[in-house]
């Protein structure tokens, strides 16, 4: 998308005026605040998870429980990671066309795909989660309880959040089908 483009697309929707450095100043990363927000989230779960993947296996553990319930522990932890890092670089990377339009319908055809991850790796990762932990358990009646409780926050939570990223996409939608009727 060309800065003029940009430019008059902002003017249009902002209702001011702003020249051509502001406008530049303001899709740079370091100055973006959406990006710096997800940034520092990025950065602490980063920290936070390879902080999980360094004392799990002392703390929780790890060396009692079988070798493929390790690896999936860690495979879920990564997951997390990919997700959050994509979620950044979608983020980072939202002009992609030679108009406005365009630059919509590549970003809505991108984030459909991103909320299928979204959905799926935390239903992963909590499936994944739930068997490390599990491995070990002498299940009794009130631990198969617990368990059927936890099991029915799954389907919750994905519908939940499928519901929150069928809200953004169609906000997103309307947004190209508005810029089609002009």
């Amino acid at each position: 998308m060309e800065p003029n483009q940009l430019k008059t697309a902002w003017n249009d929707i902002a209702g001011e005026n702003k020249n051509g450095e502001e406008l530049k100043l303001m899709i740079r990363e370091n100055r973006h605040p959406v990006l710096k927000g997800i940034r520092l989230q990025l950065m602490i779960e980063i920290t936070a998870w390879t902080f999980f993947l360094f004392v799990y296996y002392d703390m929780f553990d790890g060396d009692r429980r079988p070798f493929y319930v390790n690896l999936l522990l860690v495979v879920a932890v990564l997951l997390l990671l990919l997700h959050s890092i994509m979620g950044y670089l979608s983020a980072k990377y939202l002009v992609k066309g030679n108009t406005l339009h365009a630059s919509l319908l590549n970003y809505l055809v991108k984030i459909k795909l991103y909320a299928m991850i979204s959905v799926s790796s935390r239903v992963i990762t909590i499936i994944c989660v739930l068997i490390f932990f599990m491995a070990t358990i002498t299940f009794t009646p009130a631990k198969y309880l617990l368990l059927a409780g936890i099991l029915l926050l799954i389907p919750l939570q994905v519908f939940l959040l499928s519901r929150i990223w069928g809200k953004r996409i169609k906000k997103l939608t309307e947004a190209l089908n508005g810029l089609r009727e002009k």
